[in-house]
């Protein structure tokens, strides 16, 4: 008599329904890092263009000590030379803002200049801030939660 064996063959491996919960919770982890490093780089640029603004309002004070007024310039200014920054990170194709420099509204440039970030299009956009601006009177707009 011979007797026949059962033999159980063990699968290795997963189900789809492991696969699908697997993918799901990848999904919703993927979802909320998008967003929270979405953020960080808009506060990275936002600081960023800050200090750009910060760094041109001191050297604009430096113009001012040098030849008793405050000098307006343009990002598209070359005969700005390099006394005054007109982007805001280490290279102009990779800056996140333009830097320009006006006489401020209610004054002539012997007593104030505004300097304005403005976000480069294309590059990055702040439908919460748009541009930073500061002059030297110690007024910063916009005044918005985070921006300053």
């Amino acid at each position: 008599m011979t007797r026949r064996r059962h033999q159980t063959t063990q699968h290795s491996g997963f189900t789809l329904i492991e696969l699908m919960v697997v993918l799901a919770i990848l999904g919703l982890l993927a979802t909320f890092s998008w967003n929270s490093y979405q953020q960080h780089v808009t506060r990275s640029r936002r600081a960023e263009g800050r200090a750009a603004v910060l760094q041109v309002l001191l050297q604009q004070e430096r113009h001012h000590a040098r030849d008793h007024s405050y000098r307006t310039f343009t990002p598209a200014d070359t005969d700005a030379g390099t006394e005054f920054r007109r982007f805001s990170g280490d290279l102009e194709a990779t800056s996140a803002y333009q830097i320009a420099a006006a006489a401020c509204p209610d004054a002539d440039l012997l007593t104030c200049v505004q300097v304005t970030a403005t976000p480069r299009p294309g590059v990055f956009t702040d439908p919460q801030c748009g541009a930073l601006s500061a002059d030297t009177l110690g007024r910063r707009q916009p005044p918005g939660n985070g921006c300053w």
